[in-house]
């Protein structure tokens, strides 16, 4: 099902909340703002990241772009949010599962070739690190978790990884319990500070699994704006209409970009280790003509040459709850098919058929004059796989050898699993 909390607001303000979740967008340079501080660790900037952490974002953000497009065309004129983020960092866990031709497509479908498992682990970890002690004065934390059915045997390796480099919580817990899925809800809830206090409904007889990752992020703007200086004004929709939305004001220096396809704004948080990024297509174009042809790089293009200046900034106070529908059939028709059904293999996990049953994908976002608080959970549920009605001969039976046409019994017999011979 999909949800927005204000769906006849513009996409333009959708997309406006989809690139906040890009958090490392215009984090390349700083002038007046103070440079950003770590006080978790020795590496301080974005600049810092390491070969593999540079082709996991690549990677993330080229499927970021890639559900963009996905979205904006399903959505069509309504509100969207989505954390890309979350969405990889969950699939990164499944992938410790994964094997052979499933483990190849997921790894490629992220943007992780060239890497190896050990690699992509060690990258997570790191990439983790960075985001969560970037800016004290931003709050951002990641969290992860697995839990799988009480009496399922899974292999060690595969939860180890997951702890280690995924900080998971890993839980056994009595799917067969009414209450199971309150308990994995109220973690979520926990870990999103309230905003997503619900993700799993009723616990089918065939999942063995869930593997969740929850994120939360809460940063006030370096520049904030003025509450008094808020006004309703008019807002432009897709559809030539016009509604009155509360639009928050301020004058300071901030960082834009003016192109031929896109305008740029670009404001930070706290001690500017994150920023939000917005574009508003240039002159009469729109973003139904525009999002088809923006890319990762495009992007990327766009953060480096942001410059700052001086400028009137008038941005709209909004709220966004959107959950993906149909999420595991938007995936298989971005491409990425075999982790779902017969054909997967998760031998990694078990030694059972296994299969990636659902995925399930909600963010929240509220934007004031203060700043943004936003979260975003990714739940997969991983089930036994469904090859159909099965016969198993494991029990006395009986049989005959007949001749098809007239039906004819040539022959019969039972059989036990006793010989007399």
């Amino acid at each position: 099902m999909l949800k927005a909390n204000i769906p006849t607001m513009s996409i333009q303000t959708a997309f406006l909340g989809f690139i906040s979740i890009l958090l490392l967008g215009g984090c390349d340079t700083f002038s007046s703002v103070e440079e950003p501080v770590n006080e978790g660790g020795d590496r301080q900037l974005a600049e810092d990241l390491s070969v593999q952490e540079q082709i996991m974002i690549g990677g993330s953000n080229d499927f970021a772009f890639r559900l963009l497009h996905r979205l904006k065309d399903k959505e069509e004129d309504n509100s969207f949010f989505v954390s890309p983020l979350s969405i990889s960092t969950a699939f990164g866990m499944a992938l410790n599962g994964a094997a052979d031709e499933t483990y190849e497509q997921m790894r490629g479908f992220f943007g992780y070739d060239g890497l190896t498992r050990d690699e992509i682990n060690r990258a997570n970890r790191d990439l983790i690190d960075l985001l969560t002690t970037l800016d004290p004065q931003v709050i951002m934390t990641i969290a992860n978790s697995v839990w799988y059915r009480e009496g399922i045997t899974v292999r060690e390796e595969f939860l180890n990884n997951n702890r280690e480099y995924f900080d998971a919580d890993v839980q056994e817990l009595d799917f067969s319990d009414p209450g199971a899925p309150d308990i994995i809800n109220a973690w979520i809830d926990e870990n999103t500070e309230g905003l997503i206090d619900k993700m799993v409904e009723a616990i089918g007889e065939d999942v063995i699994m869930y593997l969740v990752n929850a994120i939360y992020f809460n940063g006030d703007w370096t520049v904030q704006f003025d509450p008094d200086d808020t006004r309703d004004e008019v807002f432009h929709l897709p559809d030539g209409d016009t509604r009155e939305v509360p639009m928050m004001r301020v004058e300071e220096e901030f960082r834009t970009y003016r192109g031929e396809d896109w305008t740029a704004l670009d404001m930070w948080y706290g001690k500017a280790g994150f920023s939000f990024t917005a574009l508003v297509p240039g002159g009469d174009a729109t973003l139904e003509e525009l999002v088809p042809a923006l890319t990762a790089d495009r992007f990327a293009s766009i953060t480096e040459q942001l410059e700052e200046s001086e400028l009137n900034v008038v941005v709209p106070r909004f709220e966004l709850d959107y959950e993906i529908g149909n999420f595991p059939d938007e995936l298989e028709d971005m491409g990425l098919t075999l982790p779902f059904g017969s054909q997967a293999d998760f031998s990694g996990i078990a030694d059972l058929p296994l299969a990636i049953s659902d995925v399930k994908h909600r963010a929240v976002i509220k934007l004031d004059e203060e700043g943004s608080e936003a979260a975003a959970a990714t739940v997969i549920e991983v089930g036994l796989t469904s090859t159909g009605p099965s016969i198993r001969l494991n029990r006395p039976f009986l049989f005959f050898i007949r001749e098809n046409t007239s039906n004819t019994i040539l022959f019969m017999g039972a059989y036990t699993g006793i010989t007399n011979n």
